[in-house]
């Protein structure tokens, strides 16, 4: 799979794009995997007519640099010194809608993928906020592209799960049975801190210590990097070279 960037520069007509962006209305929408070339063009087009944006931390800076300069900017990521909850975000939201803004919620990767973006369409829709959703690249399209590989490899399927925290062997959120088994390419979003309960248990249901691994890190940025291992040496090998978030873990 390749990513495609066009050469040249085009001059776009918005309004025939079909794209109503009202007052008093929500647009939840992913800024892709990182790179500001990686954006897509209705999202370049609702930065500049946003009134408020409300990003994570995985919204790169520069895409910001779209917005238009009297935007309100609210930084609703989680670091060690700052956490925004979800219920924070809930309300910001319907806070400048009802202030008749135009808003923005924006999001790292595509908004389907493991973004908690369900919960804000139904919060939405709870509170009767008129909302639109735009997609747009994963960072697991991103990934995949870096090591020149395609989701399924001539699979039927592949496998795509978060590594939060309740991933030990009797979670009922993850499947490593149906995960070790099914011979799919796995990603692994989310998944450095938990990485080594993770592996432990893929092994324990079957999948082969053999099995090859891809590490993603930064994938589409100048700064990306891929690191190559196997399941057996995954973990000792992602605390050896010090791989921190984000990051996409690959296996097969």
């Amino acid at each position: 799979m390749h990513l495609i960037r066009c050469p040249f520069k085009m001059k776009l007509d918005f309004k025939h794009f079909n794209i109503k962006f009202e007052k008093n209305t929500v647009i939840i929408a992913g800024a892709g995997p990182g790179s500001k070339k990686l954006i897509t063009l209705k999202l370049k087009y609702i930065l500049g007519i946003s009134d408020v944006v409300i990003y994570d931390a995985l919204v790169n800076k520069s895409v910001l640099k779209l917005c238009h300069r009297k935007a309100i900017l609210i930084y609703a990521g989680k670091t060690k010194k700052q956490s925004c909850t979800q219920s924070d975000i809930n309300n910001l939201m319907i806070k400048y809608a009802n202030q008749n803004k135009r808003v923005l919620r924006l999001k790292g990767g595509d908004v389907s993928f493991f973004s908690r973006g369900s919960q804000e369409v139904e919060f939405l829709k709870k509170n009767k906020i008129n909302f639109q959703v735009f997609s747009a690249i994963s960072s697991s399209q991103a990934s995949l592209n870096a090591i020149n590989q395609n989701f399924f490899d001539g699979k039927k399927i592949c496998n795509l799960f978060t590594g939060h925290k309740k991933v030990n062997s009797k979670s009922k959120v993850v499947d490593y049975n149906f995960l070790s088994k099914n011979k799919g390419r796995i990603f692994i979003y989310m998944g450095i801190s938990q990485i080594k309960e993770i592996i432990k248990n893929l092994i324990l249901k079957g999948i082969k210590s053999s099995e090859k691994v891809s590490i993603v890190k930064n994938a589409s940025l100048t700064n990306q990097k891929i690191f190559k291992t196997n399941v057996k040496n995954c973990a000792t090998f992602i605390e050896k070279n010090k791989i921190s978030s984000p990051a996409i873990i690959i296996i097969r």
